[in-house]
């Protein structure tokens, strides 16, 4: 079941970044573990830390609403000189990390995501990353 799960998953952001030319790759991370389930990138990019920074920075900036009450973080957005990131939660169990162009149509992209993640987090309401992956490796 697991394996299927991935596997549609993995689907969902194979289709939405080949939808849209100005996103360079999407990693959908378990959160808050930081381990990435699902990677459209190719070259030379390691899913394993971008799993894990991505999840780092949205615990930081998450503890920060809650200290600040300034209620709950659904999705971050970053700037450098190469392109921008944006992270999302895709539901309590993942987020979903998509870097795009510099000169991309952020707005585009972030509406396109949301409806992404609902699919992300419905697929993922029954998985367990404990149970399911380790299963997988068992194999």
């Amino acid at each position: 079941m697991s394996a299927e799960i991935l596997s549609k998953v993995n689907g969902l952001i194979k289709e939405f970044t080949k939808s849209q030319s100005d996103v360079q790759g999407q990693i959908v991370i378990l959160f808050p573990e930081g381990v990435p389930i699902a990677n459209t990138w190719k070259g030379k990019i390691d899913p394993i830390l971008v799993g894990a920074i991505s999840a780092a920075v949205k615990l930081t900036f998450q503890s920060l609403c809650k200290n600040m009450k300034k209620g709950n973080l659904n999705r971050l957005f970053m700037n450098n000189e190469y392109g921008r990131a944006i992270i999302q939660n895709a539901g309590p169990k993942a987020i979903l990390t998509t870097i795009i162009d510099q000169e991309a149509d952020l707005f585009r992209i972030a509406f396109g995501m949301s409806t992404l993640t609902i699919d992300i987090e419905k697929l993922l309401k029954n998985f367990n990353y404990d149970k399911d992956l380790s299963i997988e490796l068992d194999d």
